[in-house]
């Protein structure tokens, strides 16, 4: 029996494709509105492509005497989600999108990203189906929660779960995935002191 495409699916995907290739044009401008950072903050524009180079950065966060926010989330919040993220890539997911959108945009989307060494991504929005992230919690926790999952994936030895949005990665590309995920976050948290 032959599967019909709902219209208005096809029309959403529609205007999801739209939407990509206006914040994957390249254009700096539309890459920070996409990013969704509030005005006025720095980029630092780190760039990591494995979590060993992810690492680094942490433990820069883990000695700093204070890390400012950037937007709606405490740097305790922000290094919760990037942990989330990786874990989820073990046991899965809550929600994703169709698989016609990962196997067309999210790979699309991934590409773009790996041949610019760089993400740009809502940075005040949360994994689609995640809890809400815990409100309260020191940057040593944030800290300790990124590296376990990290260590998590690192020794994880079986199938990965698809990525929500970018479906079926091999372990090289979730890693790859996750460390500029990691690197779009952190390189909007201002380190003092």
């Amino acid at each position: 029996m032959e599967k019909r495409i709902d219209r208005k699916e096809f029309l959403r995907s529609g205007a999801s494709l739209t939407l990509a290739a206006v914040c994957l044009s390249g254009s700096s401008v539309l890459l920070q509105s996409c990013s969704n950072v509030a005005e006025g903050t720095t980029d630092r524009g780190l760039r990591f492509r494995t979590l060993q180079e992810a690492d680094h950065e942490i433990e820069n966060l883990s000695r700093a005497g204070k890390v400012l926010p950037y937007g709606d989330w405490s740097p305790f919040q922000v290094l919760v989600h990037c942990a989330e993220s990786i874990r989820y890539s073990i046991v899965g997911y809550p929600e994703g999108k169709s698989k016609l959108f990962q196997s067309t945009l999210g790979k699309f989307a991934l590409l773009s990203f790996s041949i610019r060494g760089k993400m740009s991504h809502d940075l005040n929005a949360p994994i689609p189906g995640a809890p809400e992230l815990p409100k309260q919690g020191t940057l040593e926790e944030g800290v300790a929660n990124l590296r376990k999952a990290m260590e998590s994936f690192i020794n994880h030895k079986g199938e990965f779960a698809p990525h929500f949005a970018y479906g079926k990665l091999s372990k090289e590309e979730y890693e790859m995935a996750h460390a500029m995920h990691i690197a779009n976050h952190l390189s909007y948290l201002k380190i003092s002191g």
